[in-house]
């Protein structure tokens, strides 16, 4: 097994070794081995290019490590000689321990014409998030093309956010997705609810209830108050991505310093996020604050710190709202009322 490198270093090593897979072979799919980290991070570099915001999925030593613990469960599809040409995921991407995310789902070309990517993506939420005892799991679908989608429609998740433009184009050479920066659906399924209280700001109460009572969520409306003391924040970047995420813990009276203040340090992203605690009564005076900094609606993450979280973004230059692919009114619903939304920004 290849020692930690560098992005770069494993880039290198990619393009100087990208391996050749018949297509067309039988293939079983089985729990990730060790023996797959170097056909896992093959198979990101054919699909992706070098354009995957997170560098370990690119180095066989990261790949193997991260399943080794608590925070990553692969299935692979394998053939016959053991060379992997598909592969999904459980794996944390929420602060609360009950959420992890189905995700990294991915076929090589020559085995799409079949159930395979249906397979993988059953392998991973059938039985493992109940064995696991999560509250939910989380799905994202990219809006470049249908498949994702599709899968998600198949597996009674729902949807509850979108992120435009939040990841990379695909490579040049790349026969997937129409081009362009890729837009997020955010979607979930939720096999044990926390029922609390939210404080829904106004201008987006409505439609959140909407979405609450379509999901089947309980939900308490709250009685909003001022915020008092100071914003406690967490900054996160995917550089690769030219993405910066700010998790408000709590919203303080210098909420518009902590915005100035986190945009400073991540200068010049593509896109920033905003996740704001609705649980917290001093949240409709927050969202007032972001939108007055050019902040709009992306969607609601039921139970991310263990409650819910609303979604915020920004990108400095108009989106391209033509650009997602959409499958269902659910989906397109959504995408209408954020761009509604943002061209409802104050000026």
């Amino acid at each position: 097994m290849h020692p930690t490198r560098t992005r770069q270093e494993c880039l290198d090593w990619l393009r100087a070794n990208p391996g050749t897979i018949k297509p067309g072979q039988n293939v079983k799919i089985a729990p990730f081995r060790p023996e797959d980290a170097e056909g896992v991070a093959r198979l990101y570099f054919a699909v992706y290019g070098e354009n995957f915001p997170l560098d370990y999925v690119y180095d066989p030593a990261s790949i193997a490590a991260a399943n080794a613990g608590p925070d990553l469960y692969q299935y692979v599809a394998r053939t016959p000689s053991g060379d992997v040409v598909g592969v999904s995921a459980l794996f944390r991407a929420a602060p609360f321990e009950g959420i992890m995310e189905s995700g990294g789902l991915m076929v090589l070309p020559g085995y799409r014409s079949g159930f395979l990517a249906v397979n993988l993506t059953a392998a991973t939420i059938d039985s493992l998030p109940q064995e696991l005892g999560l509250n939910a799991v989380f799905g994202q679908c990219v809006c470049d093309l249908l498949s994702t989608q599709k899968m998600v429609r198949k597996f009674a998740y729902s949807y509850y956010a979108m992120e435009l433009e939040a990841m990379p184009p695909r490579p040049e050479e790349s026969i997937d997705g129409v081009g362009g920066r890729i837009s997020l659906l955010d979607a979930l399924r939720v096999f044990r609810d926390r029922p609390h209280t939210v404080h829904l700001p106004e201008c987006y109460a409505k439609f959140i209830r909407d979405i609450y009572d379509a999901a089947g969520l309980e939900r308490s409306p709250g009685a909003p108050r001022p915020a008092s003391g100071p914003s406690r924040c967490t900054a996160t970047a995917m550089d690769a991505a030219s993405l910066a995420k700010l998790l408000v813990h709590e919203p303080g009276t210098d909420m518009q310093a902590a915005i100035d203040a986190f945009e400073t340090r991540h200068p010049g992203r593509h896109v920033y996020h905003l996740q704001l605690p609705l649980a917290h009564p001093a949240l409709p005076e927050a969202v007032e604050t972001a939108r007055a900094r050019g902040y709009f609606y992306a969607g609601v993450l039921p139970l991310w710190t263990g409650t819910d979280v609303l979604l915020l973004q920004k990108l400095p230059i108009e989106p391209d709202f033509s650009l997602p692919r959409l499958l269902g009114d659910e989906a397109k619903k959504l995408l209408a009322f954020i761009r509604a939304d943002r061209e409802s920004l104050p000026t």
